[in-house]
């Protein structure tokens, strides 16, 4: 272990260097700011142990250098003499201890002791954190190493999935994880650099935790999705987080959900779907409008033309009103021949405009399969907050209206 001593004062610097020169240590001395300076460059010396403010010795400037060539640099200051304002810029730079002067060998070599356990615990945590960086660059799954809610390190197959060689470059470019997560447990991600960290650290019901992940080799495919969970290294804070890439399970989910949420034969949304769609609106009292139709003398094409052809009627209907209704609007197959369409933020003179429209395309289409036209009726209510019953009672008695007065038209709910 390297030592500065830099002391202005001969006999002061003698005796602090013969106190500390023994065993393994390695004692350096210098008498001025200029030729400490030299030193500090050379030898990076481990510990400086400085005078604060003398003719010839700047202190402050020491302590600058000593941690500018080495981040580990520990520092004591022997002074005499001092000015205030020294004390407090030599306390702000980092002081690991101070020694008043003339030297008290117990005290100084205390001092010292102090900052060397301090440098080599550095160091073997130093060693720690290098070998097991090496071992989680052999995991054959993404991870990361936590130290203090702060990411301190990225393992090669996480870093290769964002497209770099190694966490040190991601460093460089001054980039991390946050800045390709898109959504945290299904929520919109705020990027904030922790916020990952502390969700699944602090979350008081232990839940199973999941993020989006971009890929910016692919940034035009979906975010992968990975399921995270960590476990803390005993007696310290240092948590391994461990990444499982479950964007085929998510798919496979989504595919289930898909099927379970839809009609099999059109592709509408089912019944039981539609309903909680339809519970959400009511609960929020948005103002929306509800379609109900129904496809007119169905029996007679099912009967006349095949049930085949009375499934590709469905199937073309569901296309040609989908095509025909707005994005955030919503068609399901009531059942049957029934279907309901879900308007939110309509009035009621733009949801019977709707109907209306929907009628006619039905009836200037061509069904495949029919040499015969085929017509819907259309009930309409609109609605704010209302009961999820009532509203369909009122939709269903409309439509009847509308049949039993002709078919072919739109009624609206009075």
């Amino acid at each position: 272990m390297t030592i500065l001593v830099v002391q202005q004062k001969d006999q002061e610097r003698e005796l602090v260097v013969k106190l500390l020169d023994e065993g393994n240590v390695h004692v350096r001395a210098a008498a001025s700011t200029h030729e400490a300076i030299k030193i500090i460059d050379d030898f990076k010396p481990e510990i400086l142990v400085t005078d604060l403010s003398t003719s010839q010795v700047d202190g402050i400037r020491l302590i600058e250098a000593a941690h500018d060539a080495s981040e580990q640099a520990r520092v004591v200051v022997a002074f005499d003499t001092y000015a205030p304002k020294d004390l407090v810029r030599a306390v702000e730079l980092g002081v690991d201890a101070f020694v008043r002067l003339p030297a008290d060998g117990i005290k100084l070599r205390d001092a010292v002791m102090r900052c060397a356990r301090k440098i080599v615990t550095t160091r073997r945590m130093a060693q720690m954190d290098y070998s097991l960086q090496q071992l989680l660059d052999f995991f054959p799954g993404p991870a990361v190493l936590v130290d203090d809610m702060e990411v301190n390190y990225m393992n090669r197959p996480l870093a290769a999935f964002l497209g770099f060689e190694s966490f040190a470059k991601m460093t460089e470019r001054d980039v991390g994880l946050e800045d390709y997560i898109v959504k945290l447990n299904d929520e919109p991600y705020n990027g904030h650099p922790n916020e990952w960290i502390d969700s699944m650290v602090n979350d008081p019901l232990d839940r199973d935790h999941v993020l989006h992940i971009e890929n910016p080799r692919h940034p035009k495919s979906r975010a992968h999705v990975f399921g995270v969970t960590f476990n803390q290294f005993p007696g310290s804070n240092l948590r391994l987080f461990s990444f499982q890439d479950v964007s085929a399970l998510e798919d496979e989910k989504a595919v289930l959900e898909d099927e379970a949420a839809t009609d099999p034969l059109t592709g509408a949304l089912n019944r039981r779907s539609f309903l909680r769609l339809l519970d959400t609106l009511v609960a929020s009292e948005e103002s929306f409008g509800l379609i109900m139709f129904d496809i007119d003398h169905f029996k007679v094409i099912n009967d006349t033309f095949g049930h085949d052809a009375g499934d590709t009627v469905l199937c073309e209907m569901t296309q040609l009103v989908g095509e025909n209704i707005r994005g955030k609007d919503t068609l399901a197959r009531w059942g049957g021949e029934e279907f309901m369409v879900l308007s939110p933020g309509q009035d009621s003179g733009r949801v019977r405009r709707m109907a209306e429209r929907l009628r006619q395309g039905v009836a200037g289409f061509s069904f495949s399969g029919l040499s015969r036209p085929v017509t819907a009726s259309f009930g309409v209510v609109h609605a704010s907050g209302t009961d999820r019953e009532e509203l369909i009672r009122q939709v269903d008695q409309a439509l009847y209206k509308a049949k039993e007065t002709g078919r072919n038209k739109v009624v609206l709910s009075d």
